[in-house]
């Protein structure tokens, strides 16, 4: 999928300058196709300032990519000519943008933003540490003490997590193993919540769900169960749903059916890595075997869109309002890749809409998280305090917007500290 995107991107790219690679007069003998790379490369180099960004292909789909500019998030990919760039290079590893000639920028300011991508955070790590790479996010601490540690000119600013982004697992309810609400309720009591917040990477520093929203929400619903870790009481649900090792293998089944399934979690991310080593071994334990695979982002949400999954391990941000519950858990919801259905909770959304009190409809916001804390559609993990961005210091300037969370300024705002070097 995405070498059809890339190849049609690319196609696109090479036709629009065409012409203006022909008025140039490449080099006898070669084709255009051949040369556009490095017509890019060489007419713009003396010219070019380019910030150079590291990213994982398990963590960026590049059809959702979009950079931080004066006028907004912009998208990278896709239709318009709006933007205020445009792609010069294009790769499955590479993308280039080049911001417009009429565009306000001052000599010192960056011209050109170039995405890496790796395969993994240690390839990453290694980039930033050879000065690769300028800039990046990690979400792991600990990569990023890394980094700094080994390359001075780095520093990790810790950057607060957006309000109510949660790790969770989803589960497809079309696969008939994981569509009872007693045996997703068993799997969330059969994973160690506390064990993954407090040992696995993250050191405490993030806050065990409960639902979709963190308890900083004004929407956020105290009266849920936490799902404690329990595995005494997961086994029993999973025996009542008719789960049982009849063959003394040491996995559970059921009609002759092993209680086996693939959970996706998304390639070269050390934090999710360590957390899909935690979950097998906690459900092995109960009898359930899980196979982790790591895929890129790309491959996993086409197989989300494509409802080809047992259960995924993903980030997901919700926004305090009905829109994003119902998007994500209604029956029709456009995000609502599990298949999940509750009767209830379509019910509550209904009430919703024919209530103009908005002290009860927040209440129905709140009931609407409690069906969904006693189904168990997904199982929620944590909300993690703090990502960390790292910044090449000895190279740019003026790259945080001088607020008390310290964001990223837009990518042209930043000043190269010696742009003729």
């Amino acid at each position: 999928m995405v070498d059809k995107i890339v190849s049609r991107e690319v196609n696109l790219f090479r036709l629009k300058n065409i012409g203006f690679a022909l008025r140039l007069g490449v080099a006898a003998g070669l084709s255009i196709l051949e040369t556009l790379p490095l017509f890019a490369q060489s007419a713009n180099h003396l010219a070019s300032r380019p910030i150079i960004i590291g990213d994982l292909i398990g963590r960026t789909d590049i059809r959702e990519l979009r950079i931080l500019t004066k006028h907004g998030a912009v998208a990278v990919l896709g239709a318009g000519n709006d933007r205020p760039f445009e792609i010069v290079n294009l790769t499955p590893q590479t993308i280039e943008l080049q911001f417009h000639a009429s565009y306000d920028l001052e000599e010192n300011n960056p011209n050109k933003i170039a995405f890496k991508f790796y395969e993994t955070e240690r390839a990453l790590i290694s980039a930033l540490i050879l000065e690769e790479v300028d800039f990046t996010v990690l979400e792991n601490e600990v990569s990023a003490a890394e980094v700094s540690q080994a390359n001075s000119h780095f520093l990790p600013y810790p950057l607060s997590m957006e309000s109510n982004t949660v790790k969770l697992i989803i589960y497809n309810h079309r696969n008939p193993i994981l569509k009872p609400t007693k045996v997703r309720v068993a799997l969330s009591y059969a994973i160690n919540h506390e064990t993954i917040v407090k040992n696995i990477i993250l050191g405490g520093k993030a806050d065990i769900a409960r639902g979709p929203f963190d308890e900083k929400s004004p929407l956020y619903n105290p009266g849920m169960e936490s799902y404690k870790f329990n595995p005494k009481m997961a086994i029993q649900l999973l025996a009542e749903s008719g789960w049982n090792d009849s063959d003394g293998d040491g996995i559970l089944d059921k009609g002759g059916t092993p209680f086996r399934i693939h959970l996706l979690y998304q390639k070269g991310v050390i934090i999710d890595e360590a957390i899909s080593r935690q979950i097998k071994i906690n459900l092995i334990k109960i009898g359930v075997d899980v196979t982790p695979r790591p895929l890129t982002k790309i491959k996993i949400n086409d197989q989300l869109g494509a409802s080809e999954f047992d259960a995924v391990l993903i980030d997901y941000t919700f926004e305090n309002n009905l829109q994003s519950l119902v998007e994500f858990f209604s029956a029709n919801g456009a995000k609502n890749y599990m298949g999940f259905r509750n009767n209830t909770l379509e019910n509550y959304v209904k009430f919703y809409h024919e209530v103009q009190d908005p002290a009860k409809q927040a209440t129905l916001i709140k009931s609407m998280q409690g069906v969904i804390n006693r189904e168990q559609p997904v199982t929620f993990l944590y909300f993690k305090w703090l990502t960390h961005y790292l910044v090449n210091v000895n190279k740019f300037d003026n790259f945080r917007d001088g607020s008390a969370r310290g964001r990223i300024r837009p990518f042209e705002e930043w000043i190269i500290k010696n742009p003729g070097n």
